[in-house]
């Protein structure tokens, strides 16, 4: 009896949320229903049973459409999933049974006539009890090293370097000695506007280029200590002294751009 009990219990704490395709919850933004004046005023105080708060861009410009989740720490694929309102703000309840929460974001937006989805950067990242509530701030950001110690929020330029050098046959080039320049031909995926990025090529578990580059459209050359590489995007037409890239998709929230240089 004490089981059926339990289970009645779990099931009416959940039944103010729907399953979706068996794997989460979505909650409702309900900041909407507050006025400029009540969200301003709770902006910064927590309330029981309710988790909230903001995602901005790196100029502290609101994002809407930013995904939320509350991983559900106790009950598996039950996360809440809700999304940010023109004022880059969610809120969702969390009274959902003696539950604890860990919260993630994302951003995706479309650039070039390619979808992008990003990681967004925590300011607290810690769990928390669901009937304490919290309050979870994000920022969209384009570049800088992770939050959680793992790489960065920017994506990676890879090359592969056909080392052979007909001029120097005694010789051969090394990828460490490549230097690529990333002119951005036009603003980045976020609408702000970009720099020349010109840097000294790395080795890494992923192969050789250069790290946390914010994502758009570049306009790229390469050079060997000093002397100009022929390039092109890998495997794909002919090399010539520059090649116009966007970055490709590898994994949901991980994107390259990936060439091919020679002497």
């Amino acid at each position: 009896m004490r089981e059926v009990i339990v289970v009645g219990v779990l099931i009416a704490a959940l039944s103010g949320c729907a399953i979706e395709g068996g794997e989460r919850m979505t909650g409702t933004v309900d900041a909407g229903r507050e006025t400029a004046a009540e969200r301003q005023a709770g902006a910064g105080q927590s309330e029981a049973g309710v988790l909230k708060g903001r995602v901005v861009d790196a100029a502290g410009r609101p994002v809407a459409g930013a995904e939320i989740v509350a991983d559900n720490q106790l009950l598996y694929n039950s996360n809440l999933v809700v999304t940010t309102d023109k004022d880059g703000r969610y809120r969702v309840s969390t009274d959902v049974a003696a539950a604890t929460f860990r919260v993630t974001g994302t951003v995706t937006r479309r650039f070039e006539g390619r979808a992008y989805t990003m990681e967004l950067t925590p300011h607290d990242d810690t769990p928390f009890a669901g009937s304490d509530g919290a309050i979870r701030d994000f920022t969209w950001r384009l570049a800088g090293e992770r939050s959680d110690g793992l790489g960065f929020y920017g994506s990676m330029v890879l090359f592969h370097l056909e080392s052979y050098d007909p001029q120097s046959p005694e010789t051969f080039l090394q990828d460490e000695d490549v230097t690529l320049t990333l002119t951005p031909q036009g603003p980045l995926i976020d609408g702000s506007a970009g720099e020349v990025i010109t840097r000294r090529a790395e080795r890494g578990g992923d192969g050789s280029g250069v790290l946390d580059v914010p994502i758009g459209r570049y306009r790229i050359t390469a050079e060997h200590l000093g002397r100009p590489l022929k390039i092109r995007i890998r495997d794909t037409g002919e090399y010539g002294e520059a090649v116009v890239a966007d970055f490709e998709r590898l994994l949901t929230t991980v994107h390259r751009i990936q060439l091919d240089l020679k002497p």
